[in-house]
């Protein structure tokens, strides 16, 4: 007994020190669990649970580098990445001089974001691809399953989390704990979930609307739920785009797929209208919000509107104050946080990254994006050249499910600062990652 007690110690401890496990708990542990704030810093950032553990990861990643085990090719997107960092660095500091209201604890913030797309490059290998796509699923499965009993009012994980925190952790620390109106499974809010969806979304229905792949049943299940799931969720942005990315997806494959999956298409694509007719009613009332009727959505309704709606005129406000800030500091910005003194996040990223770090830091900041999804065409391009199998077929879905992704969140980037929400913006560099590795792996001189 004594034995047996002494190999499981051993088993859990080694379980601690492979990197590649401990990475791949941590992903499922960002998608699944509610963020864990465990210490003030006195702003708008708090030291999480999280946080602790990339710290771990880099000084196992640190060792390993240190032993010979891993080695680290070069990729261009390095340099955009070094250059937008230097820069957001070189803003922040600058603001700081200026005596504005900036910490470097916000550009920290942003190099954890980044440093996690290291992990998805260097850790993610032809050997254990299958089990990071299997990961996705399964943590999918679970946040939709915690949607629907957030919405049926079974349990809600923040809440009962944020109970059990506040015995661990100061008063001032506190979760965002959504009301019942809206469905935000493990994430911030609503919208943050709505994010998660738009990059999600598009990958299931590449999947579903493959033939080479297997488990139909469940990818159907988990499409129609992440429909209905968005359909109620409350987040009116993030709905326009993945309906429009869904519908745009059945249009193509309708115009160009073989007879099959012509068919198969055209029926999901009549569910799908289904779904939105019975949901519309709560659609509507998302997306029309205060305005009291279809007759004022005229020139006049909508200038009403805006002056009346609180939601809007909280985001005007803050993008005027944020485009004051820019107009007075085009080149640098004032910073990473600059604008923490008067709220979080000004509901738009480009308005936002134009006031932080300027007009160079925007360039540099959607050019990363940008040269990602050259890069995926160009990794497709590499596959569709060399013999084609189930596994290869897999990555050319996630390579395009990634690119329209991206492109969805810079749309909800027009009114939520989708890129600096943690969850997803850890999920976004991690895929990043991967999707910069598969281009390493497939690079002609590499078959």
């Amino acid at each position: 007994m004594t034995s047996n007690f002494c190999k499981i110690i051993n088993s859990i401890f080694s379980c601690f020190l492979d990197i590649k496990k401990v990475f791949f708990f941590f992903l499922f542990f960002i998608i699944v669990f509610p963020k864990i704030p465990l210490i003030s810093t006195g702003f708008n950032v708090s030291i999480r649970l999280e946080d602790f553990i990339i710290v771990y990861l880099w000084i196992l990643l640190g060792i390993y580098i240190l032993n010979g085990k891993i080695k680290i090719s070069k990729n261009i997107i390095f340099f955009w990445i070094g250059a937008y960092l230097l820069w957001g660095l070189i803003s922040t500091m600058i603001g700081s001089f200026r005596g504005e209201i900036t910490t470097l604890l916000f550009f920290l913030r942003r190099i954890e974001y980044i440093s996690l797309f290291f992990f998805g490059y260097i850790l993610i290998d032809k050997e254990n691809l299958s089990k990071f796509y299997n990961l996705i699923f399964i943590s999918f499965g679970a946040v939709t399953l915690i949607g629907f009993f957030q919405y049926f009012k079974v349990f809600n994980l923040l809440g009962i989390a944020q109970k059990f925190i506040s015995y661990l952790q100061p008063a001032n620390i506190r979760f965002w704990v959504p009301t019942s109106k809206v469905i935000s499974s493990t994430f911030d809010g609503n919208y943050d979930f709505g994010a998660y969806l738009i990059l999600i979304v598009p990958f299931l229905l590449l999947l579903l609307l493959n033939y080479r792949y297997s488990h139909k049943k469940m990818l159907f299940l988990g499409f129609l739920s992440s429909m209905i799931l968005i359909s109620l969720s409350g987040a009116r942005t993030p709905t326009i785009i993945i309906f429009g990315t869904v519908v745009a997806i059945f249009v193509k494959r309708i115009l160009t797929g073989p007879k099959k999956q012509i068919f198969i298409s055209f029926l999901i694509f009549i569910l799908l209208i289904s779904i939105f007719s019975i949901t519309s009613k709560t659609v509507l009332i998302n997306f029309l919000g205060r305005v009291e009727n279809l007759q004022e959505l005229n020139y006049e309704g909508i200038q009403r509107f805006l002056h009346t709606d609180q939601s809007m005129i909280s985001r005007m406000e803050k993008w005027s104050l944020t485009w004051n800030s820019f107009l007075a500091n085009p080149l640098f910005g004032i910073g990473f946080g600059g604008f923490s003194e008067h709220y979080i996040g000004a509901d738009n990223q480009y308005i936002q990254t134009l006031g932080e770090i300027g007009l160079i830091g925007l360039f540099l900041f959607l050019i990363i994006f940008f040269y990602v999804i050259k890069m995926n065409n160009q990794t497709r391009r590499y596959l569709k050249r060399i013999p084609s199998d189930k596994a290869k077929e897999l990555d050319k879905i996630f390579l395009l499910a990634l690119s329209i992704g991206i492109l969805g969140l810079m749309l909800d980037g027009i009114t939520i600062n989708t890129f600096d929400s943690s969850k997803i913006a850890m999920c976004l560099w991690i895929f990043i990652g991967v999707a910069t590795k598969l281009n390493a792996l497939y690079e002609p001189k590499n078959n």
